[in-house]
């Protein structure tokens, strides 16, 4: 640029454009030599454009370099923010959801086997009320029939009590016909205690049965009061083995009982049953309130 303002200040001198052309006055001078022009090939960038240039190209590269390190920076520090707001809540949400499914599944697999457990224990519960309900039945009979022995000895009882209204010899007469079938009926009762091996109530019978008989040995004909000491005899032997020798008591028992009904002497005429109006007759005993009657017994193995 230089060059080319030093170039055109000779023309300037020549003529000025500002002057008018009737004061323009012909000058003649000397033809001027023509100058050596320059070379007119294409000529390129000077020094300081290309200094220019690459100071430009580095500041763009700087301004470059720090808009990507704020941007690396605004990442290094966006990042973990966005991954502790958004991204890490998600996950523990996502984690704590499918924590609350197993859970959820497992409570449903412990329902259903407490539930199994529940109907195995129902039924278990049906089955055994069921045993328990044929157990009852078994006891029952067995009560029932230990029931018709006390309603017989209550029976008794109850005439004895109905027969004490009698004279004197009729109530004699009577009270050891009585006696001595409830000593058989207790010694009936008896053995059905020794064969379910219940050994106490048998020999609280023995005793009792044993008492009534000692009781009427002293009023007893004399054949009779002799068979009533031979039975006094076996059922002390049997108090005795009680309840360590059962067998050998069982056997004197069976002897007793076989001596006393074969010495009860037979009824000498027709015997009036007396029912208590209350209980259920007993069919094995009967009372004849009669001064001349006697008791009938019956055989009870």
């Amino acid at each position: 640029m230089t060059k080319r303002n030093k170039e055109s200040e000779p023309a300037e001198e020549i003529v000025q454009a500002e002057q008018p052309a009737s004061e323009i006055v012909a000058v003649v001078e000397p033809p001027i030599q023509p100058m050596e022009s320059a070379p007119t090939g294409p000529t390129g960038p000077t020094f300081g454009q290309r200094v220019g240039r690459f100071f430009a190209a580095l500041l763009r590269l700087v301004i470059f370099l720090i808009f990507l390190a704020a941007i690396v920076v605004g990442l290094y520090f966006a990042l973990p923010l966005v991954y502790q707001n958004y991204i890490l809540p998600v996950q523990e949400n996502t984690a704590q959801l499918t924590q609350l499914k197993t859970r959820l599944a497992q409570n449903e697999i412990t329902i259903a086997g407490l539930q199994t457990k529940l109907d195995a224990a129902q039924t278990a519960q049906a089955q055994q009320a069921q045993s328990i309900s044929d157990l009852d039945g078994k006891v029952q009979k067995i009560e029932e029939q230990i029931a018709a022995r006390t309603q017989s000895l209550a029976a008794l009882e109850q005439a004895q009590s109905a027969l004490q209204a009698q004279n004197d010899a009729t109530d004699a007469e009577v009270e050891r016909q009585i006696n001595l079938m409830k000593s058989m009926e207790l010694l009936s009762r008896a053995r059905l205690f020794m064969y379910q091996s219940n050994y106490g109530l048998a020999r609280i019978d023995v005793q009792t049965a044993r008492d009534l008989l000692a009781k009427v040995q002293p009023t007893a004909p004399a054949d009779f009061a002799d068979d009533l000491a031979e039975v006094i005899h076996r059922l002390d032997l049997t108090l005795a083995n009680l309840p360590t020798f059962p067998v050998a008591a069982s056997d004197d028992l069976d002897i007793a009982w076989q001596i006393l009904l074969g010495g009860l002497p037979q009824p000498q005429a027709v015997p009036v049953t007396a029912t208590p109006a209350s209980e259920t007759p007993a069919p094995e005993v009967t009372a004849t309130p009669t001064p001349s009657a006697t008791v009938e017994p019956t055989a009870t193995p």
